[in-house]
């Protein structure tokens, strides 16, 4: 199994998560598994697909968008049936 390695480009700092970095509140950077040393958005990773993880978020956050939308929708359909109902009283 490949450990990943997470870098602070500013401190040197290393761990095998990703977050920021305990010294300089840095984002820390993935390092390429090919040995390279080089981070990965500038190395190997530029030229393969997103892993499934990037994947599986982009469609949870665009399930939850068309959610939304569909709640939206449905409030503003009962809206308009509501006021549609609504019967002008006469005064008398």
């Amino acid at each position: 199994m490949i450990q990943e390695k997470f870098v602070c480009p500013f401190c040197g700092f290393e761990s095998n998560g990703s977050g920021l970095c305990p010294s300089c509140d840095e984002n820390l950077q993935k390092v390429c598994n090919c040995g390279s040393g080089k981070y990965s958005a500038d190395c190997c990773m530029l030229n393969q697909e997103p892993d499934e993880s990037e994947k599986l978020i982009k469609a949870e956050v665009a399930s939850e968008t068309l959610k939304e939308l569909a709640e939206k929708e449905e409030k503003e359909l009962k809206e308009e049936e509501e006021l549609s109902n609504v019967k002008e009283v006469d005064e008398e």
